[in-house]
């Protein structure tokens, strides 16, 4: 019985590491998507002009 329970103990630990790897994994290429939009509706000159949609995070 105390095998099964470390088996599964390990085995949750595991699944557990991999999930966060996934998760960090795709936050920071939903990131790196959300870097690149606002690259391209920006201005030539990097400045925002009159009357365009501003991001709340540039604030």
């Amino acid at each position: 019985m105390f095998k099964f329970l470390l088996i599964l103990a390990i085995v949750v630990w595991v699944l557990y590491k991999v999930g966060t790897f996934f998760f960090r994994a795709g936050a920071i290429s939903q990131q790196m998507r959300n870097q690149g939009q606002r690259k391209r509706t920006r201005g030539k000159d990097g400045k925002i002009k009159g009357g365009d949609y501003v991001d709340y995070e540039e604030v």
